[in-house]
């Protein structure tokens, strides 16, 4: 009975300090597409809306990048967003903003294990807002279970997001998130993800935790294959051509 009552006089502080942290929910919808371009590139559009734990617009986002595939184990990319936040007053602000991604793949047998970097910017002139998408350096271990032939893929990542800008609460790591994912291989090309995220905001003006339910549908606009094939043997007579037997 001593050892419950000492182990609870240190653990109330930590329970008191986690007390004092708001609380806030979101809900985020995306929708996209994306398909293979010429010199192993895929491309993608995407749109994407924030809701916040009372159903109002928080953030809504336009998306388009680029991503090179010849890789397995390396996927770099680019991204360009059009972002407009709102406040509680509903007012907005509208942004430009860049993400650098080097998405770093590796499978072992049913397991595929990755972890992605990301460097994200402004362009031009910018206030923050305290959200996620102010300039940051984010790294972004995340684990899968590729099993054959199912049709839902599990997964689960970490974020860990760094505060690059000076400032009282700036050069610092100010966040972490967890997440859960499943994603379901659709028929004709379409896949959705649903996760599960809880974060933790921290060395910041506002502290809090948070809880995000995230919706995600994309569309693989996939070549012909006819065409691919076409292109396929193409090649493979120019190179007869070049390197004759």
């Amino acid at each position: 009975m001593k050892s419950l009552i000492i182990a609870g006089l240190f653990l109330a502080p930590c329970f008191l300090a986690w007390n004092q942290q708001s609380t806030r929910g979101q809900f985020w919808f995306s929708a996209g597409v994306k398909r293979e371009i010429k010199f192993d590139l895929e491309a993608s559009l995407n749109t994407n809306l924030r809701l916040n734990n009372y159903g109002q617009l928080a953030t809504l986002y336009q998306e388009a990048s680029l991503k090179y595939t010849r890789l397995d184990w390396f996927r770099p990319s680019i991204e360009y967003r059009i972002i407009t936040d709102y406040d509680e007053r509903r007012n907005f602000d509208n942004s430009h903003r860049l993400n650098f991604n080097a998405d770093f793949r590796h499978k072992v047998k049913q397991i595929k294990f990755g972890a992605r970097l990301r460097y994200q910017m402004y362009i031009g002139g910018f206030a923050t807002t305290g959200g996620d998408l102010d300039p940051a350096i984010r790294v972004k271990p995340h684990v899968e279970w590729d099993k054959p032939k199912s049709k839902i893929t599990p997964g689960a990542a970490v974020e860990f997001f760094y505060n690059p800008n000076n400032g009282p609460y700036g050069r610092t790591w100010n966040r972490v998130r967890y997440g859960l994912t499943l994603n379901f291989d659709l028929p004709k090309s379409n896949a959705v993800s649903l996760t599960y995220y809880y974060g933790q905001k921290f060395n910041a003006k506002n502290n809090y935790n948070e809880h995000i339910l995230s919706l995600e549908y994309t569309f693989d606009w996939k070549k012909d294959k006819k065409k691919k094939e076409k292109k396929k043997k193409k090649d493979d007579l120019d190179e007869d051509d070049v390197w004759p037997e």
